[in-house]
């Protein structure tokens, strides 16, 4: 009986599965399009973080020499903040790239 009642509940699955699939493939162009602009928004907003970092650092120069390093802190937060996102960038860039270059592929045919 046990059984029974574990197949039904993997067809059950597996149709669930399916119907997720077929979405996932009608919309799959405009998935990869979304995940690609998603992946370059890390870099983007990396960079800025990045340059927010150093604005902060030369634009409290002054303080930070009378040893005043809360300015510093928050500064390096944000250039290693920044840094992080831009490693996520290329971590993903690669982890997707073969996805990106087929896509590509498809565009030109």
């Amino acid at each position: 009986m046990g059984s029974k009642e574990t197949g039904e509940s993997n067809v059950e699955k597996i149709g669930n599965l399916n119907e997720i699939f077929e979405d996932i493939i009608s919309d799959a162009s405009d998935l990869i399009k979304d995940l690609y602009w998603s992946v370059k928004t890390y870099l983007l907003f990396g960079l800025i973080t990045i340059l927010f970092g150093v604005q902060t650092l030369v634009y409290n120069i002054d303080t930070i020499q009378e040893h005043f390093f809360i300015p510093a802190f928050v500064a390096g937060t944000m250039l290693f903040a920044g840094a992080v996102q831009i490693g996520n960038y290329f971590r993903l860039r690669k982890k997707y790239s073969r996805l990106f270059r087929v896509q590509d592929e498809l565009k030109r045919a």
